[in-house]
């Protein structure tokens, strides 16, 4: 890889040109860069790029106003509408030229997706015309690498989610998608909407992050029945709010391998006009221990930033990319303002229109080799990101490897009858001298695999389930009247009498008790020790 503060950006768009070894069967094509402006330095992959939209309903859930204001409650027959955006691998292009505006003008839509086309054309048209003013429709002009509809090429191939941040444009992520489509991923996206037609756009807040969510989870459903795409091999990339939707994301879809955030939220500090990591660890579902994606973390520099969140994926493969003189809009088409834009003096941080650009095309070529790393078991992959890195001294990157998980509930309790509990607990003590934040014996969730096998008149099971509970929480005053009960069922009155007493010794200074459960269990644990009394 080139070292990119090195390279003019004249030089950039000769290097499009440049031809890489090909990653599929297909033998590459030349392409060259005057036909993609908007590419830099990015070289094609062996396909061409095929563009679509699906248009689909999702009936779980409403978007038309059932009760608008002053009138009577019509139901919404039809659901939220879901505009889904496909870049795949084509066997050649068809068709005239595709511009970028193609993208956000829309074509023929069924109905019932009136409003959301229009939404599409303000967002992004309206977005560009206020950015870029008078050089807009040079911008709207500029050919993009794909054809509408063009035929797929053969195989199946990688899924890469993207989404953006909130009120996030189509064409955020457009390049990079066209890039690796090119290079043999199929590229979804859909056109984020808010809660309904009456609120149109997305706030900051968890709720609305997990609207995001359940959109994706919905399109992945979509796209998995698709001839050319292989479900086995799934990603998303989220840029700014869209980097924490793509965490919880995977905390929810274990099929996910591979995650990249792009500046993304969960590594912003909480002032209160930003959702920062709060996004995320105030998110619905949220469960870092469930994070097993591998996390490419690629962010500009800057003086604040917390990624106590990302710390928190322990089970997960973290690379922590930093790049120096890039802004937000820095890991998205947005960056194209270096092409039709004047430079401006440098900021106080050196940031210029150029560096903004070059650090976008250096991104794009970082998310590929992670991507061939995770997706298609490239090793090269990796050796293309250290490259990266080192060739490039504005960038710095950072390791941090995947811990163990620790077994899940089912697998304590097989070994606990295959191996027996001294074993079983000198492994989980282990388990937590290296995590002892993470449980691995839930009481709740072992408390009732244990009353389960009293129901089902297997007490010694039992018995071995309710005394690892009680080891493990010494302290909780159920678990004693809990392993009491299991001793009564399985004949040991002794050991029950003990376990009762245990447990009303430890009632009244037992902190998950409140004062009606702690009346409660004191009561019972009394009752049944009479009971047991000669």
């Amino acid at each position: 890889m080139n070292r990119v503060g090195a390279v003019t950006f004249g030089a950039f768009l000769l290097l499009a040109g440049v031809s890489m070894t090909a990653e599929a069967t297909e033998a590459p094509r030349e392409q060259p860069a005057s036909r993609f402006p908007l590419w830099g330095p990015l070289t094609p992959g062996p396909h061409a790029v095929g563009y679509k939209v699906l248009y689909r309903f999702d009936p779980s859930r409403t978007w038309a106003e059932t009760r608008p204001y002053g009138k009577s409650f019509s139901p919404d027959r039809l659901g939220r509408p879901m505009r889904i955006s496909i870049w795949y691998p084509a066997s050649r292009p068809q068709g005239k030229p595709q511009r970028f505006e193609d993208y956000f003008r829309g074509g023929t839509a069924p109905k019932g997706f009136e409003d959301v086309e229009a939404q599409v054309l303000e967002r992004d048209g309206g977005t560009y015309r206020g950015n870029f003013g008078d050089t807009a429709a040079a911008l709207a002009a500029t050919p993009v690498n794909a054809s509408v509809n063009a035929p797929a090429a053969k195989g199946r191939f990688p899924v890469v989610l993207t989404t953006g941040g909130q009120g996030a444009l189509l064409t955020t992520n457009s390049t990079l998608a066209e890039y690796l489509a090119s290079h043999g991923y199929v590229v979804v996206t859909v056109f984020t909407l808010g809660r309904s037609q009456g609120e149109p756009s997305l706030g900051l807040s968890p709720s609305e992050v997990a609207i995001t969510v359940r959109d994706f989870e919905f399109t992945a459903g979509v796209v998995r029945d698709l001839p050319n795409v292989d479900p086995a091999r799934l990603a998303m990339v989220g840029h700014s709010l869209g980097g924490s939707s793509a965490v919880l994301f995977a905390m929810q879809n274990t099929n996910v391998s591979a995650v990249v955030g792009l500046d993304g939220t969960y590594g912003f500090p909480n002032p209160p006009a930003v959702p920062g990591i709060l996004s995320v660890t105030e998110g619905y579902h949220y469960a870092p221990g469930r994070m097993r994606a591998a996390l490419l973390d690629l962010r500009r520099q800057q003086p604040f930033i917390d990624l106590g969140a990302v710390r928190a994926f322990r089970h997960s493969e973290r690379y922590l990319l930093t790049v120096a003189q890039t802004q937000h809009s820095s890991f998205t088409t947005g960056a194209m303002h270096s092409l039709f834009l004047p430079e401006v003096e440098p900021n106080p941080s050196g940031i210029t229109r150029r560096s903004s650009g070059e650090g976008f095309y250096w991104s794009c070529e970082v998310v590929k080799a992670f991507l061939d790393l995770q997706l298609k078991a490239d090793v090269n992959g990796l050796t293309r990101m250290k490259q990266a890195v080192e060739t490039n001294p504005r960038a710095t990157m950072t390791h941090e490897p995947a811990m163990a998980p620790r077994p899940p509930p089912s697998t304590v309790l097989a070994q606990l009858e295959e191996l027996g509990l001294d074993a079983v607990i000198t492994t989980i003590e282990q388990l937590r001298r290296e995590l002892p934040e993470e449980p691995v014996v839930e009481e709740a969730v072992f408390n009732e695999r244990g009353y389960a096998l009293l129901g089902q008149q297997k007490p010694e099971q039992a018995v071995r389930v309710f005394r690892l509970v009680a080891h493990f929480h010494p302290t909780s005053a159920n678990a004693a009247d809990s392993l009491g009960d299991a001793y009564v069922a399985a004949g040991q009155k002794e050991q029950a009498r003990a376990s009762f007493e245990r447990a009303i010794q430890l009632a009244p200074s037992d902190a998950a008790l409140n004062t009606e459960s702690r009346a409660s269990l004191l009561a019972e644990s009394t009752r049944k020790l009479k009971a047991l009394t000669p």
